[in-house]
């Protein structure tokens, strides 16, 4: 037998006719009245909505009434946020469908992506998914990130301050999500690869930005050396931050191209985690040591995958004297239509010259 929802004793409920309940709902969301604590409870032709204090706005027009201390069953579950922020956007008369399906949480920082043809409620909008969520600030992803530099394209929409600190997999980021990229949804990426580095190694990252698979490296593998290049300033000022912060003693950071400040035959891994690592694999193959691994990221045509990026890193190996001893690829996540994020960890070892 299902056991009876607990009730508790509310402070005071409106009583409207069923017909009128949806638009009452409505203002009295707007009007942020309603006590989330408690059901709405139906009650023969009425529906009882539980309040948090008494409206001044006049309840005649919808023919309801105020009814003090009736028995409401309290709400145990936690309350669905993207529910909340459909009922306020209705609230607010924004239609659904003009607000983001989905965002993404960077520390204390929204970032939302609107559907083609940006509404001009989005400050509003932002505002909403804000409040709902608890964020301190919210922004708009424009365009993606840009040039060599990987720089993000954001609007502020609603709050104050870009700078935060993202905490994943125990690993703390310090960044400006105005200024430079993270991607927050690569974490079994950057942590299975710490898993996999073997105590002792050396490893080079050739595209370091603000330390994104270098730190998780760092602190979970117990490698000898990280060496992390960076060619941004700003990412690379967050670099150094975000050692001090995750009290890494074994991470090198280096300011400049990765062609004039990676390390020769030092590593026994090389990774690559930049859409134009196809123009540094040369840099890749000439930091390894002997034997080693590279992983290696690119944008690749979805029709021409894994084809054209085995082929490319196979002849790659050929023209610096290695040969592949294995190969493993995978898709990431989709970029865009018909191409996919890929990626791939090669086993290299080096030929014996005649």
């Amino acid at each position: 037998m299902k056991p009876s929802p607990p009730f508790a004793e509310a402070l005071r409920a409106i009583a409207v006719p069923r017909e009128n309940a949806e638009a009452l709902l409505r203002k009295l969301l707007s009007e942020r009245l309603v006590d989330r604590t408690m059901k709405t409870e139906k009650r023969d032709d009425e529906v009882l909505i539980p309040v948090r204090a008494a409206p001044a706005f006049d309840l005649g027009p919808f023919r309801a009434w105020i009814e003090d201390r009736p028995s409401l069953p309290i709400r145990v579950t936690q309350r669905d946020p993207r529910q909340e922020i459909r009922e306020r956007l209705r609230a607010a008369g924004i239609p659904v469908e003009r607000a983001p399906r989905r965002w993404e949480r960077i520390g204390d920082v929204l970032v939302l992506r609107f559907p083609p043809g940006e509404p001009r409620e989005a400050p509003t909008i932002a505002k909403i998914f804000g409040t709902v969520l608890r964020a301190r600030t919210v922004v708009q992803d424009v365009s993606g990130i840009h040039g060599p530099l990987r720089v993000p394209d954001v609007r502020l929409l609603w709050g104050n301050g870009t700078e935060t600190v993202h905490v994943e997999g125990g690993i703390r980021y310090a960044l400006d999500v105005a200024r430079v990229m993270f991607s927050s949804g690569n974490l079994a990426e950057r942590i299975g690869i710490a898993d996999r580095v073997r105590p002792g190694a050396v490893v080079v990252d050739l595209f370091a930005g603000i330390g994104y698979f270098s730190l998780p490296i760092a602190v979970r593998s117990r490698a000898e050396t990280v060496y992390a290049c960076e060619l941004n300033p700003m990412s690379f000022r967050y670099l150094v931050e975000n050692i001090r912060l995750n009290r890494t003693t074994n991470l090198v950071p280096l300011l400049g191209d990765c062609r004039h400040v990676a390390p020769p035959r030092v590593a026994d891994w090389v990774i690559m985690g930049h859409f134009d690592s196809r123009e540094y694999l040369d840099v890749a193959f000439q930091t390894l040591r002997g034997n080693g691994t590279i992983v290696y990221h690119e944008l690749c045509p979805k029709e021409q995958y894994p084809d054209a990026l085995t082929r490319r890193l196979a002849t790659a190996a050929r023209a610096h004297w290695m040969d592949v001893r294995a190969i493993h690829t995978r898709i990431v996540k989709s970029y865009a239509p018909g191409i996919v994020h890929s990626r791939a960890e090669v086993e290299v070892t080096r030929q014996s010259r005649p």
